[in-house]
């Protein structure tokens, strides 16, 4: 079987064989090429211009040795090296739905919905595996299904249940778990891929330790109990992550100006939203890019030039979001002044537990929630904040809200 291998920055010599080759050659793989991982970060952290392109390889690599070494660790009959392909394709492709600019754009429908009452299909941060689920069945089953005709699953049905979450089977319930839980090679590459990229430290965690402490009891993939310390530096990254570069309050205030820059282009009829893969196809960045700077008016000077746009210093606090009602007075300027003032939220959980998703530790007899045994997960707290983004000739209009802002704690 033809194997190549690619060098990859992080995870270093990535195999690739025939199957998989096939699969990226694909016009709709390679179209991530062109897709940045994390919006304009790259506008606060030069580095950070990577691509889906690369981090779906390194999601595919650490899927492939997560079950690797879950074979040795653990007596998992059905973990053969046909559903062990499977899950490392489905980890390829998990990311294949993303619009340009990745999560920004899915920012983009939700301000056309909720604050422009614009008709636009959107799924939140889910509507990239919405999107991606249409790619998969319509362009590329019959890859998959001529790539893995010997096997004796649905392929096609494989992918598609593992990268949306609900899974019917074990197989796919363990390749979900793999791909998309609080602990999983998604996460644990953009970690170390956003890390790396904006040149910081905080991602970093001890990924071939943590590969080689995973075992799969009872239904549930879980980690050995001596590893603990492991599953602590893993959150702790993630949430040192989001704290100082993902909700930086200036890569922030760029993706606000992005997306509302991009609203006005679908307003105005000068761009329309994908709602089929083949759209998807003819829409990148550099389009975007383009149109905006013919358009774009005060986000494009915004944007590239670095002109007109502030923000209000202090950030807002979820206390003064909730007893101010700031948020809909907002949306209301947003809505009056064309997102000349807008502003921009913050929102994550570095861990929760409920009755669906946990990481789980085992000491060789049962398994336990990992909030039993570290004060780490018991001590995180929701991450939540929101900034006003303004242009300066909106600045005596922004200005009861500096005022408010500023009278709280």
């Amino acid at each position: 079987m033809t194997m190549k291998l690619i060098r990859d920055p992080v995870h270093g010599y990535i195999e690739l064989d025939e199957q998989t080759l096939h699969v990226i050659s694909n016009p709709f793989f390679q179209r991530l090429r062109q897709v940045t991982q994390t919006g304009v970060a790259y506008m606060v952290y030069p580095g950070m211009t990577h691509k889906r392109f690369e981090h779906s390889l390194g999601t595919m690599y650490l899927a492939k040795e997560f079950c690797s070494f879950l074979r040795r660790n653990s007596e998992v009959d059905f973990l053969t090296p046909e559903i062990t392909s499977l899950i490392s394709i489905a980890g390829l492709l998990h990311d294949i739905g993303h619009m340009p600019f990745s999560h920004t754009f899915e920012n983009v429908l939700s301000v056309l919905s909720k604050v422009y009452g614009i008709d636009v299909e959107e799924y939140g941060k889910k509507t990239h595996v919405v999107m991606g689920e249409r790619i998969i069945q319509d362009e590329l089953s019959h890859i998959l299904e001529r790539e893995f005709s010997y096997a004796r699953v649905d392929p096609v049905k494989f992918v598609v249940n593992v990268i949306s979450g609900n899974p019917r089977t074990e197989e796919e319930r363990l390749g979900s778990l793999m791909i998309s839980s609080l602990l999983d090679a998604d996460r644990s590459d953009y970690l170390l891929r956003d890390s790396y990229f904006a040149g910081v430290d905080y991602g970093k965690f001890d990924i071939e330790r943590l590969k080689r402490v995973m075992v799969y009891v009872d239904g549930k993939l879980a980690i050995m109990k001596k590893a603990t310390p492991i599953v602590e530096e893993f959150l702790l990254a993630r949430m040192y992550m989001y704290e100082n570069v993902y909700f930086h309050s200036v890569v922030g205030m760029y993706n606000a100006i992005l997306t509302h820059g991009i609203s006005k282009l679908v307003r105005e009829n000068r761009m329309g939203i994908p709602s089929s893969p083949s759209d998807l196809l003819k829409l990148n960045e550099f389009n975007i890019l383009s149109s905006l700077q013919h358009d774009g008016g005060e986000f494009y000077q915004g944007l590239i030039e670095r002109n007109g746009f502030r923000r209000i210093k202090k950030d807002i606090s979820e206390s003064c979001l909730e007893s101010t009602g700031i948020r809909d007075e907002l949306s209301k300027e947003t809505l009056e002044t064309n997102g000349l003032i807008m502003f921009h939220d913050f929102f994550d959980v570095p861990y929760v537990e409920d009755e669906k998703e946990a990481i789980f530790i085992y000491d060789g007899d049962d398994v336990e929630r990992f909030s039993t045994v570290s004060n780490v997960a018991k001590s995180m707290k929701e991450l939540r904040k929101a900034i006003v983004i303004y242009h300066e000739k909106m600045k005596d209009r922004v200005s009861k809200f500096e005022r408010i802002i500023s009278s709280c704690k």
